[in-house]
């Protein structure tokens, strides 16, 4: 990109224009931001907020960046493009590729082969800068709901600034370089970042993921930054900062009002806190307020920034903001169990001792050599290799050869014909057949690289409602036989939709008129539930269950399927009787749906696997029951039990499918050649299809 050029300033404003200066307070802050973020994901309880030190990185790049730009727009009255996005290639992609390849290899080494597609394309999006906007798209899918955090997911925070960066040069662009106008520079900035903050408050409302990881709703953030920097720039211009006595008093309270503020969103804030939203202005202004306050250099405030130890961290920040969330989620997989929140620390200690060997080796010689700096060229040809680098591994990992051996034995499939009386038997000596069995077969189906796509057919068609929607559309009312004289209903959430395929079955083979309500994480118990992406109340799934218990009234149905899943489900707060609730809500909404011709019936929740169940068999070919659940810890909650209770004294009959699931001693994965679990909770529709026939038996109408 070629730099843009007006003519000269006047020599007397180029001589006021400030000098750039080292900040320590800044490089202190980034230290604490760096440290909060650590904290907080290594489950340091006090620090449950601390994910607000990406909001403190925010406000120091916007202010740094801005300031930067300004500088050469005011005293030069030009702005060249080219060389700030060469120097910011050279600060960011040398340590960021070498992150994202070593975790690339390091996948492929120890993660689950199933994920390395996944985590491919995580690397190429983080390497463009736009897997913020790859993290919204899939945290709003309900089918990744459940899958493990990718390790690369934390470049969210890059993306947002790099997608800030390709706005604010040409705010300067148009302000200060062309029209020469500082006021109408501020005048655009302020008008982003009120928008942006209308957009943060309103989303989070709506879709915390999208207003979480979006640079639309964080972009107030850096631009607070901006518009900091742009007023400092100003007040020295016109010696505002040492010529008001009230400034220079003030500044010392304000740098540690500021710290107060940081470290208290950090310990009172955690993961119920609507977020940004209007909460985030807690540390963005509180960031704001210490960098202001290093106005009056040598404050007590600013001397503890600059301290040794926050200096070293603060050089550092950036590298080991890199390095120590792949560390985190790699570890578990490294020492084949689980870590305590003390080895996570220590995993980040390491994590801290690879950034310095970094900082020293790739970033700072990259970022300070002098060819590449002096020559835009030179650095706009290694941004591109790099980047090319990270690509073109990110496309070589998936294709690389299984390291693991796959199973190569072929099983029987599992069928469930015959009289009703030899079914259950059939499958009981099956399943207890497959709690010996070692090897995964190689004729298993679903594959494993198909086994999560194997939903009902309902999660396309509309009838299985998304988390935002509050009715469920009027073709679900008339699936199966439309002209069946026996209506059926099937109601819950996603572990009512996992039975869609039987449900489906059945109403074709006994000409039943099948309605379908299901929505997203949306039980038909009457109980207040908590919406991660509400960050409050499930309000629309209030009103869906209210809307759809009406309409299965005024269906008059024959038979009535309700079931959930309930412990995955939080409550919203103030419920010191979670088990009692749970009962209650499901006897609620029995007592409303037991109408003198309907038959209700309450269907048990199905064992919950030991993990996601695919990604398992893929780590462990030749000992598949390393992924099996024990039967203890399958039935091992007590809402079972009392759901079960309240349920059958409201009038409706209990079936329990763990008998389908479990022997006496394991909830295998894996019986004959089927594959059961999709995930760590629902079953594939392969094994829901083949239980028709035993679910049929207990739900058929009775005359």
């Amino acid at each position: 990109m070629s730099d843009v050029e007006i003519r000269p300033v006047p020599a007397q404003e180029a001589q006021s224009a400030p000098r750039t200066g080292f900040r320590p307070d800044i490089e202190g802050l980034r230290a604490l931001a760096v440290l909060l973020v650590v904290l907080y994901h290594c489950g340091v309880g006090v620090f449950s907020g601390g994910y607000v030190g990406v909001d403190v990185f925010f406000v120091i790049s916007g202010f740094l960046i801005t300031s930067h730009l300004a500088r050469e727009a005011t005293a030069t009255g030009r702005l060249r493009i080219g060389r700030f996005y060469a120097r910011r290639a050279l600060r960011l992609l040398p340590a960021a590729t070498l992150v994202l390849v070593s975790t690339l290899i390091a996948a492929w080494v120890w993660l689950p082969p199933l994920r390395l597609r996944a985590i491919a394309y995580d690397a190429a999006t983080a390497a463009g800068y736009v897997i913020n906007i790859r993290l919204i798209q899939s945290g709003n899918d309900y089918r990744a709901a459940g899958d493990s955090p990718s390790p690369l997911q934390h470049f969210w925070s890059l993306a947002v600034e790099e997608q800030f960066y390709l706005f604010i040069p040409l705010l300067v662009l148009i302000g200060l370089v062309l029209l020469r106008r500082r006021a109408v520079f501020i005048a655009l900035l302020a008008a982003l970042v009120a928008a942006s903050f209308v957009e943060s408050v309103t989303g989070s409302q709506t879709s915390s993921i999208a207003a979480y990881f979006g640079a639309p709703s964080r972009a107030w953030e850096l631009g607070a930054g901006s518009l900091l920097a742009v007023a400092m720039l100003w007040g020295k211009e016109h010696q505002l900062w040492t010529s008001l006595p009230l400034v220079q008093r003030l500044a010392p309270v304000l740098g540690w009002l500021g710290l107060v503020a940081v470290v208290y969103a950090a310990v009172a804030f955690d993961a119920s806190t609507p977020f940004p939203s209007w909460y985030a202005a807690v540390p963005v202004l509180g960031t704001t307020a210490v960098i202001a306050a290093g106005l009056r250099p040598g404050s007590a405030c600013g001397r503890m920034l600059g301290l040794r130890l926050p200096q070293f961290i603060g050089a550092r920040s950036y590298s080991w903001y890199l390095w120590h969330w792949p560390a985190l989620i790699l570890a578990p997989h490294i020492l084949g169990r689980e870590i305590a929140n003390y080895e996570k620390l220590l995993t980040t200690l390491v994590a801290l001792g690879l950034a310095c060997i970094s900082y020293s080796l790739v970033e700072q010689p990259l970022r300070h050599h002098q060819h590449l700096r002096s020559h835009l060229g030179a650095a706009g040809a290694l941004a591109v290799g790099l980047t090319a680098v990270t690509v073109t591994v990110a496309l070589l990992i998936p294709t690389l050869p299984d390291r693991r051996p796959q199973g190569e034995t072929l099983a029987t499939s599992l069928t469930l014909e015959g009289p009703p009386s030899q079914r259950f038997q059939a499958l009981s000596r099956r399943l207890q057949a497959a709690t010996q069995a070692l090897a995964l077969p190689r004729n298993l189906v679903p594959p494993l690289t198909e086994a999560a796509t194997d939903e009902p057919s309902i999660s396309s068609n509309g009838c299985f409602v998304a988390v935002a929607e509050d009715h469920t559309p009027e073709h679900c009312l008339s699936l199966g036989r439309t002209k069946g004289r026996t209506t059926v209903v099937l109601f819950g959430d996603s572990h009512a939709a996992q039975w869609f395929p039987a449900m489906e079955a059945m109403a074709r083979k006994h000409h039943w008129r099948l309605a379908v309500f299901t929505k997203v994480m949306c039980t038909p118990a009457e109980v207040s539930l908590y919406a991660e992406a509400f960050r409050g109340g499930y309000r629309t799934c209030d009103d869906w269950r209210q809307n759809s218990i009406a309409r299965i009234n005024a269906l008059r149905p024959d038979l009535v399927v309700m079931t959930s899943i309930a412990d995955h489900m939080d409550l919203t707060e103030g419920n010191d009787d979670v088990d009692g609730t749970w009962a209650r809500g499901w006897a609620s909404t029995a007592g409303r749906l037991r109408a003198k011709k309907t038959d209700l019936v309450f269907l048990a929740d199905t064992p919950a696997a030991k993990t996601n169940v695919p990604e398992c068999l893929s780590l462990n070919p030749r000992d598949v029951q390393n992924c099996a659940q024990s039967a203890d810890r399958a039935t091992e909650s007590p809402q079972r039990t009392r759901i079960a209770q309240e349920v059958q004294a409201a009038g409706a009959r209990v079936v329990d499918p763990m008998p389908w699931f479990c022997s006496d001693s394991s909830c295998p994965v894996v019986v004959g050649n089927t594959l059961i679990y999709r995930d760590d909770n629902h079953i594939t529709g392969k094994y829901a299809r083949l239980l028709a026939p035993l679910l049929a038996e207990e739900l058929m109408p009775k005359p």
